[in-house]
């Protein structure tokens, strides 16, 4: 699962909130998690337990977004290029 959300103008953090649900953390959340970010979730299977990975980047305006691993099998994972994916957009919207 992989969440981009770039609302600048909410305060809510969906992964810090999943997170929480979860009874988890994330260092890289820090104590007050940005409200823009990109992360992807990976569950898996170590022996007996349910393990969750996850690939979290806070963004901000006018930097470069990242790319995120979108995992199709356990061991097995493509890349959603954020960037590359906003530039095409921009171009075939005909905006700058």
């Amino acid at each position: 699962m992989s969440i981009v959300d770039v609302v600048s103008t909410s305060d809510f953090n969906l992964y810090a909130e999943l997170l929480h649900f979860l009874e988890s953390t994330d260092p890289a959340l820090g104590n007050e998690p940005p409200p823009m970010y990109a992360v992807t979730l990976r569950m898996r299977h170590e022996d007996r337990r349910r393990l969750m990975d996850s690939w979290y980047h806070p963004l901000a305006i006018g930097q470069s977004l990242p790319a995120l691993p979108i995992w199709r099998k356990e061991t097995k994972a493509i890349s959603l290029e954020l960037e590359a994916s906003y530039a095409e957009t921009c171009k075939t919207l005909r905006i700058s």
